[in-house]
C-alpha cells in the first residue's frame, strides 16, 4: 500500500538522522542542504518552492561547499499543479560581491550558500527557499540509486571525458555517463556554457522523471534517501528532507518550462566572463515567480 511505503520511507529517514550533521567531521560532505530565510521551504502545502541547485567541482574527499559551482540551476515547483520551471545561470556570470566583483561560480567557495542565494535573488528577484549543493561523489551516489535516465539531446557530440557518444534524440545514461554528459562543454557544437546549462536542465528533467515514475517501486524512495544521508550536511530535520523530496516527486516533466539567462561575453583581467542582461533576468524571474510558467518565453531573442 502506498501509505505504508511512505511511512517506511519516513522511518528510514528518521533512522538515518544520526548520520546527518554529527558525522560531517568523519565523512566529507557530499551533499549540502541549506534553508534560506524561513522554514516554509519544506512545506509541501506552500504555493511555491524554490530550490537553488549547485554542482560543486570540489575535489574528491573535500567538502562540496569548498568548490567552484559550475552547474547553477534555480528550480521552482508548484506542488498543487505539478508545474515547474528551471532557470539556468551560466557559471561565468559576472556579479557584484561584498569584496568586489567576480564570476558567479566562485561565490560558494569564497563566501557561502546564503551569498549565492543573494546573488541569484539580485539577478532574478526570486529568493531561493533551499540551496542544494552536490559534488561528484554525491551525484554518482544519487544517480546510481535512481538508475538509468533517459535524456533527449538536440545535438550529437562526444563527451570531453569518458568516451560517451551522445546521439541526437533519446539517450540512456547510467550515473557515470550522466556525469560526463553534465561536465562537457568544449565538445558541444557552440562550446558555450549556455549550452552546458541547457544540458544540465535536460539531465535534471530526466532525473525528476525517473524519480516520479519510480516513486512507488518498493524500497526505491528509501534507497534514494539513505544514499544521501551518509554524506549529508543540513540544517533541516529528516522529516523536512522527506517533505522536500515529496515536493519534487510531484513535478510533471511535461509541465516544466526552462530558460537560460544570457549576457555579453567579455574579458576582465585574465578571466572570461559573461556580463548579465539584467532586463532578461528580471523579466524571466518576474514571469516565473508566482505560477512556474514562462508565458513570455525566455526573452533572449531565440
Amino acid at each position: 500500500m502506498r501509505w505504508l511505503r511512505r511511512a517506511t520511507f519516513r522511518l528510514a529517514l528518521l533512522a538515518g538522522a544520526a548520520l546527518v550533521v554529527p558525522t560531517g567531521s568523519v565523512h566529507p560532505t557530499t551533499i549540502s542542504l541549506t534553508t534560506i530565510g524561513t522554514a516554509k521551504a519544506v512545506d509541501v502545502g506552500a504555493d511555491t518552492l524554490w530550490v537553488l541547485a549547485l554542482g560543486s567541482e570540489a575535489s574528491g574527499g573535500a567538502d562540496v561547499t569548498e568548490g567552484l559551482t559550475d552547474a547553477i540551476q534555480l528550480i521552482g515547483v508548484a506542488p498543487d499543479t505539478g508545474r515547474a520551471v528551471a532557470i539556468g545561470l551560466p557559471r561565468d556570470l559576472y556579479v557584484d560581491l561584498p569584496r568586489g566583483s567576480a564570476r558567479l561560480n566562485t561565490v560558494l567557495r569564497d563566501y557561502d550558500a546564503e551569498q549565492v542565494a543573494e546573488e541569484v535573488e539580485a539577478l532574478t528577484g526570486i529568493q531561493p527557499d533551499v540551496v542544494l549543493v552536490t559534488g561528484f561523489d554525491g551525484f554518482l551516489s544519487m544517480m546510481g540509486t535512481l538508475g538509468d535516465v533517459e535524456v533527449d539531446s538536440p545535438d550529437a557530440f562526444d563527451t570531453e571525458d569518458g568516451g560517451v557518444h551522445v546521439r541526437r534524440g533519446a539517450n540512456t545514461f547510467d550515473a557515470e555517463q550522466a556525469l560526463y554528459y553534465a561536465r562537457t562543454r568544449a565538445t558541444l557544437p557552440g562550446q558555450s556554457d549556455f549550452e552546458r546549462a541547457a544540458n544540465h536542465q535536460r539531465l535534471l528533467l530526466a532525473a525528476l522523471d525517473r524519480l516520479r515514475t519510480a516513486e512507488d517501486e518498493e524500497g526505491f524512495m528509501e534507497d534514494v534517501a539513505l544514499s544521501a544521508l551518509s554524506g549529508l550536511q543540513t540544517d533541516m530535520t529528516p522529516s523536512e528532507v522527506y517533505r522536500l523530496v515529496q515536493a519534487l516527486t510531484v513535478i510533471d516533466p511535461r509541465r516544466t518550462d526552462g530558460c537560460i539567462l544570457t549576457g555579453t561575453f567579455d574579458t576582465i583581467g585574465d578571466a572570461a566572463v559573461v556580463i548579465p542582461d539584467p532586463d532578461q533576468a528580471e523579466a524571466v524571474g518576474r514571469d516565473a515567480l508566482d505560477d512556474m510558467r514562462l508565458q513570455g518565453g525566455c526573452r533572449d531573442g531565440s
